[in-house]
């Protein structure tokens, strides 16, 4: 993740050097849009992979905007924001995940949500796989949030089993929260996975 802790050049060649093939930057977040091209120059120079994050509040044509100005070869989008506010009582700032999938289903790029669940459950917990079909049907990606340091129980092996058993995920994207005290070592069943990512660079790198 490039969060400007690093030049982009830097940020490019550290992430080579420790052995990752794609790098995701924070479109919205720390004036990022901007430094884009520079981003993505210094990522291809090095053959890294580079695509973009959006982290919340986004709409459909938000996220089609940055796909598109950005030139990513891929687009990460945080799925965070509850589906309600109290049972039976939709959160008026959720994620229209459905008008998100339709408006870039034209763009031959990987796509993906990075979540908690949180959009895909009902208030009490229960899981709401019709919130996450418009997503799975349209082939995104699932990149489950393994932040240990803020959730002990968030492992691969539960954030995948939720994802496949009860939303319908075929698999999962295991992303490691490398932060609070945590390290690599915390997570030793991250190669059971066809791949994975950390959160952050800036602590890994």
């Amino acid at each position: 993740m490039f969060t400007g802790l690093f030049t982009p050049t830097q940020f490019a060649q550290k992430a080579k050097a420790a052995g990752y093939g794609w790098a995701a930057m924070e479109w919205n977040d720390f004036g990022n849009a901007a430094r884009a091209p520079q981003v993505k120059a210094a990522c291809e120079a090095q053959g890294l992979i580079f695509t973009i994050w959006m982290t919340r509040d986004f709409v459909a044509a938000d996220v089609r905007k940055a796909a598109i100005e950005s030139g990513c070869s891929g687009i990460i989008l945080e799925g965070e924001i509850p589906a309600e506010n109290a049972p039976g009582v939709p959160n008026p700032q959720a994620v229209d995940w459905a008008s998100v999938a339709a408006a870039i289903s034209d763009l031959p790029i990987p796509k993906a949500v990075v979540t908690n669940f949180a959009p895909f459950v009902h208030h009490a917990g229960a899981p709401w796989p019709e919130k996450a079909n418009p997503l799975i049907d349209a082939g995104w990606a699932c990149m489950t949030e393994c932040y240990l340091s803020e959730s002990p129980d968030s492992t691969p092996e539960n954030t995948n089993y939720f994802a496949t058993v009860n939303l319908g995920w075929k698999e999962t994207q295991p992303v490691l929260g490398c932060y609070g005290g945590k390290t690599l070592a915390d997570y030793p069943t991250r190669n059971n996975y066809r791949n994975w990512s950390v959160w952050a660079a800036g602590n890994v790198l």
